[in-house]
């Protein structure tokens, strides 16, 4: 059965499937009883394929039948004996073409050969003619005839070189180079008759452009050497009036060699350009003459001394106009204008006039340093607050409140105008230097008087301690400075582009003010901090109020407490001064963010400073808080309400452990294990220290507290879902007494992270994108404060 079933079934002959089909009738067991059937349907189908087996046999042995395979040989053999004959007689009909048509190649070389001997004779009798006719023009001034004549000597003597062996041939060659010296010297002379001109002749201007048609007939050095004659001829008086060693020739007459250059260029071009074929490029070989002799004057000239500014940018941009009059002129560069002057190295064949000024133009990079010095010195030192002075009188006359420094659009407009001037004259290594100056300047704009002045006096001074009141000039001085900071930062950004799109591209990569933006970056941060240090002056009163309640002795709640007017009125003041001056909504953002932090952490170690609080002083407190919270939702803008944006967010979570510690505090210890319980669902840790937290600031007796701390131990180590630690842990029972701003204490969050080096202090580092804070951040009352007693010290 296995056998049958590897055969496929052809013209409808069972297969394996119906075998399979078979055996999964014997395979059934309800079958059982029809096996005879089954096996005699087996027995017909091993038949039927026995029988398709034979029948392939024997047409395979059909197939392979030895008759028609010799057939098949015998017809190729054919084939292949057709295919020599057919190559025998191709071979046999070549040999009778080539038979024919040897005759007709033999014809054709010979008409090659004498059509070749007929050009000879004739170029042959052509010389000889053209010959006697320039010996018969030699002892005549007939100039134009005498260049044709020698023009088909010339051209008629390159092919018959070959014959040259021949001695009529060789004798009426070396004759013919005879005539051509003699007529080369009779042109010479014509040519110095020229140069040299007798004022009192007047000159032959078509004998001179016939002469000209001669010597561009001989060619070679002997034309180049009367076209570098006359260029020397013109540029005589130049080189002897301009030297760089005489008066004319210092750098501030550079206009007046441009000015006798066009008047000699005009005569040129008036009188003596049409006399010279158009060829020789006469008239663009004397500009380049004229280009190198002044190149190198120049070139001597600054090397001697330092040059006046005014007068290198006057020279250079005579230079430059000069150079585009040409450029125009000939329809090409002026680098391509001075190819072939005089003296130049055929590996620096591309130069212009103005290129020797890139190396001087230090001096210029330099003026502008000392420029942009003098225009900043009213700003720094003793009068460092003119500036900030002026816009403040702006103010106080009713005008437009300035946003930021006059000085700061003072310093981009000189920048502007100086690159402007500067890319007039060059793009290469000068404004690369230059860039450095502006980065120079920026950085001295943002770390010195200008604008970090008076930021910096009150940090290293600091805030008396009977200021409690916001100030609220310094608050405005604070936002003017940061709205100045950040235009700074983005337009040095501007800057940065407009500088990459002017210089060279080889020079582009060097082209970075990220530096100077980080600067700006760090006094955005201090003007943020100054802010803040006036907040928390203002609100130094309403935590000095908190100290002094007596919440242990509260009888019962009575709305908002008094100190939250004065604490509310604070905050509003200080917001709406920032929110009305801060031009960019992410820095205000960034100052509510700070001062949620600011405010719940000091608000949070004035409770804790008061404790102990009792039931119905944290339910005071707790109401104040809810005070507090809706005054800090409306820190960057009204805050509508039913609003879950990121900050309310941000606002509800850093109040909310707050909130969650008051509400512990306010329940009842009666009876103990429903306080605890409360305290596991609100804390939801299991840390003892914090419990024991929670009672010291709820007020309850030492003798109260064992039983507590004994049902607490009791009840979390039943509690595994407890976590060991909450924001409870982080809780310092003795705060310190200096400002959050002030204080050692607060350094880490107000200063940059280690390492950071000129990067945004961790006050900003946040603040500067869009979202703010890290929402996850728990407030400062919160983080790194000293851990209380262990258990055993408790229980002693």
């Amino acid at each position: 059965m296995a056998s049958v079933g590897v055969l496929s079934p052809t013209n409808g002959d069972p297969g394996p499937s119906s075998i399979l089909r078979t055996n999964d009738k014997i395979l059934n067991p309800a079958s059982l009883s029809r096996h005879a059937k089954v096996n005699a349907r087996c027995q017909l189908d091993i038949l039927d394929i026995k029988d398709k087996i034979l029948k392939l046999k024997l047409e395979l042995r059909r197939d392979q039948d030895p008759g028609k395979m010799s057939q098949i040989q015998s017809q190729i053999g054919q084939l292949l004996l057709q295919i020599n004959t057919i190559r025998e007689k191709a071979a046999e009909a070549e040999a009778i073409v080539k038979a024919i048509t040897g005759d007709i190649q033999r014809l054709d070389v010979a008409k090659r050969n004498l059509t070749g001997t007929i050009q000879t004779i004739e170029r042959w009798e052509m010389l000889k003619q053209a010959h006697q006719q320039l010996q018969g023009l030699l002892p005549t001034k007939k100039f134009k005839e005498i260049s044709q004549s020698l023009s088909a000597v010339m051209h008629l003597s390159a092919p018959l070189k070959p014959l040259s062996s021949i001695m009529e041939v060789a004798e009426l060659f070396k004759s013919a180079e005879e005539d051509r010296k003699k007529v080369q010297e009779k042109v010479a002379v014509e040519m110095e008759t020229f140069f040299q001109q007798d004022p009192n002749k007047v000159v032959d201007q078509k004998t001179v452009e016939e002469v000209c048609l001669v010597v561009d007939v001989i060619g070679g050095d002997f034309r180049n050497h009367m076209v570098e004659r006359y260029l020397q001829l013109q540029l005589a008086e130049y080189r002897r009036i301009f030297r760089s060693t005489e008066e004319a020739g210092q750098l501030d007459n550079v206009p007046r060699r441009y000015a006798w250059f066009r008047r000699v260029l005009k005569v040129h071009d008036e009188e003596n350009a049409s006399l010279f074929p158009e060829s020789w490029e006469v008239t663009r070989l004397l500009v380049a003459n004229f280009a190198e002799y002044t190149r190198g004057d120049l070139a001597n000239v600054l090397g001697k001394t330092t040059p006046n500014v005014n007068a290198l940018l006057e020279a250079l941009q005579s230079t430059l106009d000069f150079e585009a009059t040409f450029a125009k002129r000939f329809d090409r560069p002026f680098q391509e204008v001075t190819i072939g002057g005089p003296n130049t190295p055929s590996a620096a064949k591309r130069w212009t006039i103005s290129s020797i000024f890139d190396s001087h133009f230090s001096v210029y990079v330099d003026a502008q340093d000392r420029a942009i010095a003098d225009m900043l010195a009213p700003h720094r030192g003793p009068k460092s607050r003119s500036s900030l002075d002026s816009a403040i009188v702006q103010e106080s006359e009713e005008a437009p409140t300035p946003t930021v420094l006059p000085s700061s659009t003072e310093l981009f407009y000189v920048y502007g105008q100086t690159l402007e001037q500067c890319g007039k004259y060059t793009t290469g290594e000068p404004m690369k230097k230059l860039a450095k100056v502006f980065g120079k300047w920026l950085k001295v704009y943002s770390g010195e008087q200008p604008v970090m002045g008076h930021l910096k006096v009150r940090q290293e001074f600091g805030r008396r301690s009977l200021e409690e009141r916001a100030n609220l000039a310094e608050i405005k001085t604070a936002c003017m400075i940061l709205n100045t900071a950040e235009y700074c930062q983005s337009t040095s950004l501007q800057l940065e582009d407009r500088v990459k799109d002017k210089i060279s591209p080889g020079l582009r990569e060097d082209i970075s003010f990220q530096s100077e933006r980080d600067t700006f970056s760090s006094v955005m941060s201090q003007c943020i901090t100054s802010i803040l240090r006036e907040l928390e002056s203002a609100c130094e009163p309403a935590f000095s109020a908190i100290l002094r309640s007596p919440w242990a002795n509260l009888e019962n709640v009575s709305g908002r407490s008094a100190y939250i007017v004065d604490l509310v009125g604070s905050i509003k003041q200080v917001a709406e001064m920032v929110r009305g001056r801060i031009e960019s909504k992410k820095y205000i953002r960034n100052f509510a963010d700070k001062a949620v932090g600011l405010i719940v952490t000091r608000f949070t170690q004035a409770v804790i400073k008061s404790r102990p609080l009792r039931k119905i002083g944290a339910e005071q407190i707790l109401l104040d808080v809810q005070a507090v919270k809706a005054c800090l939702l409306d820190l960057p803008e009204p805050h509508p309400e039913n609003s879950m944006n990121a900050y309310t967010k941000y606002v509800t979570k850093n109040t909310g452990q707050l909130e969650t510690m008051l509400k512990v505090i306010l329940a009842p210890d009666d009876p103990p294990e429903g306080f605890v319980q409360n305290y596991c669902l609100l804390i939801a840790d299991r840390s003892f220290s914090n419990f024991q937290k929670v009672l010291d600031l709820k007020g309850t007796p030492r003798t109260n507290q064992q039983k507590l701390l004994d049902i607490f131990l009791s009840v979390t180590s039943t509690k595994d879902d407890l976590a060991d630690t909450s924001f409870l842990t982080a809780i310092d029972m003795d705060p310190p007494n200096e400002r959050m701003i002030n204080s050692p204490s607060s350094a880490a969050m107000f200063s940059p992270p280690a390492g950071s080096g000129n990067v945004l202090p961790s006050l900003l580092a946040r603040g500067l994108s869009s979202e703010g804070h890290d929402r996850s951040e728990t407030p400062k009352a919160f983080g790194d404060f000293r851990r209380l007693v262990s258990f055993a010290t408790r229980r002693d």
